[in-house]
């Protein structure tokens, strides 16, 4: 009879096991796949300005999920912060062009914006105790609509946006782009501040157990309110970051970065219930779902179908996280 239960045991970690790892890994397994797949079918695929081209496509949605990752941690979503870097986004290119300030203290003003907006995000739902996802929602339409409201629907542009460029196209020993190396600088930080400091420590702790965590003495709001300002503050580098890319600036610049975010985010591991997640593992997610829209472009598949392909992914990767939480 123990016997039997030991073998029953065995069976049922065994199972748990694979669960585990399909749910935190399994969309690795499908990128090699995919990656082999466009490599073998595609002749620009696997070549190194091919490559590069993909990590900077990936950086402005890579920024945006460290911020986003923080708060999945904490067991909520935060939707507004595709907004958050298109008004960054206007507010930096107004500053260069319309207000002619010098870039670094435009970027520093327009960081602090994106913390102050952080901030509000979290004295909403810390102290007036609203649902985070409407109360970013709320602040989503609101931010929308004061970017609108100052371009007027229209482009700004300017050869003031020039002095930024660099931070989109320039290159480190005319070989490594800038953004990419911004990127992965910025993900080594988050690591650090995530895995190796006490607060990071109180972020997981707050998204595992938030009565726990404020029984064992630490003050969970003002955990929130400094995750949803760090958020905040990476939009809008996110912002600044879009601009030098683009070189021009609309109110509806960050429209389409919303959910693949939030995709990345949880395809790359971070459980919707808090308190679990690999901050890497989401820059992965990130460089897969570009490398996605780069290998349908290169052969040949309507952007139409990339829509359909993309909604596709955010469901497979909801379907993850319940495969993570899974009871056996």
């Amino acid at each position: 009879m123990k016997n039997k239960t030991k073998e029953k045991t065995k069976i049922i970690n065994f199972k748990r096991r694979i669960i585990e790892f399909l749910g935190e890994q399994g969309f690795i397994i499908i990128f090699i796949l995919w990656a082999t797949f466009l490599s073998f079918s595609t002749d620009s695929f696997a070549t190194t300005n091919n490559l590069f081209t993909i990590l900077r496509q990936a950086t402005i949605i890579g920024i945006l999920a460290i911020g986003e990752h923080m708060i999945v941690l904490l067991g909520t979503m935060d939707v507004s912060l595709a907004a958050v870097m298109s008004l960054t986004g206007v507010s930096m290119a107004a500053a260069l062009v319309n207000f002619g300030l010098h870039p670094i203290l435009a970027a520093l003003t327009i960081l602090t914006i994106g913390a102050l907006i952080g901030l509000i995000n979290g004295l909403v739902i810390t102290h007036l105790k609203i649902n985070p996802i409407i109360a970013t929602m709320g602040m989503m339409s609101i931010l929308e609509g004061l970017a609108f409201i100052y371009t007027q629907g229209k482009t700004i542009f300017g050869n003031e946006i020039e002095p930024i460029e660099f931070l989109s196209r320039g290159r480190i020993w005319d070989l490594i782009p800038v953004p990419v190396i911004v990127l992965f600088v910025l993900y080594f930080l988050a690591y650090l501040f995530l895995r190796k400091t006490v607060f990071g420590a109180h972020i997981f702790a707050t998204g595992n157990n938030e009565r726990a965590t404020w029984l064992a003495g630490v003050n969970v709001n003002n955990v929130k309110l400094a995750t949803f300002t760090l958020a905040g503050i990476l939009a809008a580098v996110g912002g600044v970051m879009q601009v030098a890319r683009q070189g021009t600036a609309t109110g509806g610049m960050g429209a389409d970065f919303l959910f693949p975010v939030l995709t990345a985010v949880v395809l790359g591991g971070a459980s919707l219930s808090g308190g679990k997640g690999k901050v890497f593992n989401t820059l992965i997610a990130a460089v897969f779902l570009t490398t996605i829209t780069n290998g349908m472009i290169l052969l040949g598949v309507s952007i139409y179908a990339q829509r359909i392909v993309s909604g596709a992914i955010l469901v497979a990767s909801l379907s993850l996280d319940r495969l993570r939480t899974a009871k056996i």
